[in-house]
């Protein structure tokens, strides 16, 4: 029997949320475990919670969309403590990339008992720092992509609507943010290289996939040690009507303007030869404003019951 910490998403989904929260700690509980329940009604307040309660705990699981695994991996990033993840979001792009079930109670419960065996993975995640990022969490640790271009400030937009759920919101939040669109003014530095430019579309991949399944970069993975910055240059605002849809099978990445550049460190910072930086997100959640530095934390998490290659 394990001690396992909780965290649900009660307000979740109009309702849904708290019953399939109820369903999970069922579940979780017909195993014979020890459950604390660490959901505290908000993100911050679940996550200091956690956090409270992380020596007392054999595990933590989240139940939710990339929000709660986002949680989740601020608890456990860096520390001995496996994170076990119920994915029943719209989007659940980590639990994707780590291999896990999505909206299959049953099946990720099923995981989770067998990474209590034994049957775990260590994944890389993304660790974030600098001024602007935002309180509780700092340094802060991400799964999937840390955006901070275009596609942050349709992320920006994206979390607010409520209404349609999953990758249609992000289609509503671009062509809303396209027409104010103008090209971002970047300084990068990475692994050594220093340079500016007008960005149009700037990611820090650590998995495929961000925003419900677009796949943003083909070939990331979350254990090869690296992260992946994705840099599109400056672009008319019909030509970034033109690229977004080929984010649904990864095909941006033949188009000549578009440059990815694998890396183990990457520093984003605003230059005044562009429009203003939006903050950054990442898995969706709210970071912070740039200048943020993005390092890989190389299999800093072990994910229970996760088959990610």
């Amino acid at each position: 029997m394990a001690t396992l910490g909780v965290i649900t998403n009660p307000t979740a989904g109009s309702g849904r949320g708290a019953r399939r929260g109820k369903e999970a700690l069922a579940a979780l509980a017909g195993g014979g475990h020890r459950l604390i329940d660490l959901s505290r009604g908000s993100w911050a307040a679940s996550y200091e919670a956690a956090m409270a309660h992380r020596r007392q705990i054999d595990a933590l699981v989240v139940v939710g969309g990339d929000g709660m695994a986002h949680l989740g991996l601020q608890v456990c990033s860096e520390r001995k403590l496996p994170l076990g993840i119920i994915a029943v979001g719209s989007g659940d792009d980590i639990a994707c990339a780590l291999g896990l079930p999505r909206h299959d109670i049953a099946g990720a419960v099923a995981r989770i008992e067998a990474g209590l065996r034994g049957e775990s993975v260590r994944v890389d995640v993304g660790k974030v720092t600098g001024g602007g990022v935002e309180e509780p969490a700092r340094p802060r640790y991400f799964g999937a992509v840390l955006s901070a271009g275009i596609d942050a400030a349709v992320a920006s937009y994206a979390r607010t609507i409520t209404h349609p759920r999953g990758p249609m919101k992000y289609k509503v939040a671009t062509f809303r943010e396209i027409p104010r669109f103008r090209p971002y003014g970047v300084r990068l530095k990475a692994d050594g290289r220093e340079w500016t430019q007008l960005c149009t579309l700037v990611a820090v991949a650590n998995a495929p996939i961000f925003g419900g399944g677009l796949i943003i970069t083909p070939d990331a993975s979350v254990t090869d040690g690296k992260l992946d910055l994705v840099l599109a240059d400056a672009m008319s605002k019909m030509d970034i009507l033109r690229m977004f849809p080929k984010l649904r099978d990864g095909s941006h990445v033949s188009d000549p303007r578009v440059r990815i550049v694998r890396v183990e460190e990457a520093v984003i910072s605003p230059d005044p030869s562009g429009a203003p930086m939006p903050p950054a997100f990442a898995d969706g959640e709210l970071v912070g404003a740039t200048p943020l530095t993005v390092k890989v934390a190389a299999k800093a998490l072990t994910v229970l019951g996760g088959t990610a290659q």
